[in-house]
């Protein structure tokens, strides 16, 4: 579901002519200034509203017929000097707007592209579905090509092996969680609540996807390590603003001096314990009833101090 904020800027670019197309950047950027003036009110981080109201702008200005790589450039110069009155580092949103380009197309796919990504995708689609149904080793690539209704060879042209097509089916739903995630927290400043999303997010995402990733945590050993690493790294790169809202957060008192890092890897590690946990238990009942005890144990800790034994405690332990 589109955000308030998404609606207005397609609105804005769905209404531009496309021999009018410049008429399209002053309203963005007044767009643009209002946000920055609501976030300037709430004392949040006007680097991360600039960097997401670009990302939104430049996908709606890229699926317009107003669309040319000029009006992008001058779309950006606006957007430099708006965040640059409203007291933003130049250097840091640059790096910011420089990893938000690097995770997105250069150019928008013609047609022949776009055949090639939906048949690509109908051979993930069947794959995902033999796996999640048969395991890795009864899975085979006439059964995925049979399933998917195109012939084996058309299977084989996009990916050679069944194991590049395992490790292809891993990548995509990394994708798919990292997207979700950009949704979930798009909207959020607040440094908890991001964190409480992402928790959430985790968690529904897996149990949606019980059946796959009970088959890779079956082939793979050090699956957990391994998705940690992508995963927090994808994170970090995705939403450059959230170290820089840590440790604005921690400066303010609302979280502890930590290593960034370390502090990531921890929440994902433990995550990752307790949908494995799930899922060798057969993946049965709601993983996301785990949230607010994952939750609790993360920003709390699960041990009382010695001073509030005798008070009460909100986690649950259940055997």
């Amino acid at each position: 579901m589109k955000s308030p904020l998404s609606h207005h800027i397609q609105r804005i670019v769905s209404e531009t002519k496309a021999h009018k197309d410049a008429f399209a950047i002053p309203e963005l950027i007044a767009l643009l200034r209002e946000e920055l003036t609501k976030h300037r009110r709430t004392k949040s981080d006007p680097a991360t509203a600039t960097v997401l109201f670009v990302d939104k702008a430049v996908q709606a200005l890229a699926g317009s017929p107003i669309y040319s790589p000029a009006l992008v450039r001058e779309f950006y110069r606006h957007v430099l000097e708006a965040a640059l009155d409203a007291g933003v580092n130049r250097e840091a949103l640059l790096e910011d707007l420089l990893f938000q380009s690097l995770l997105r197309p250069s150019e928008a796919e013609g047609a022949k592209r776009r055949r090639q990504k939906d048949s690509r995708g109908r051979v993930l689609r069947a794959a995902l579905d033999e796996f999640s149904e048969k395991g890795f080793h009864s899975t085979t690539i006439d059964s995925i090509a049979e399933r998917a209704g195109m012939a084996k060879g058309t299977v084989y042209t996009h990916f050679r092996t069944k194991e590049e097509l395992f490790n292809a089916l891993k990548d995509d739903k990394m994708s798919e969680l990292l997207e979700l995630a950009r949704i979930e927290v798009a909207e959020e400043t607040d440094v908890l609540l991001i964190l409480e999303r992402i928790i959430r997010g985790y968690l529904g995402f897996f149990e949606k996807n019980s059946a796959f990733f009970k088959v890779i945590i079956q082939e793979q050993k050090d699956f957990g390590r391994e998705f940690s690493e992508k995963f927090i790294n994808a994170l970090i790169h995705a939403f450059p603003g959230l170290k820089r809202a840590c440790w604005k957060a921690s400066r303010a008192g609302s979280l502890k001096q930590m290593n960034y890092f370390t502090v990531f890897y921890g929440i994902v590690g433990f995550l990752n314990g307790v949908i494995q946990k799930w899922l060798h238990e057969g993946g049965h009942g709601s993983l996301l009833a785990e949230a607010d005890t994952v939750k609790e144990v993360l920003f709390y800790g699960f041990a009382t101090p010695p001073d509030r034994v005798k008070g009460t405690n909100s986690l649950k332990v259940i055997s």
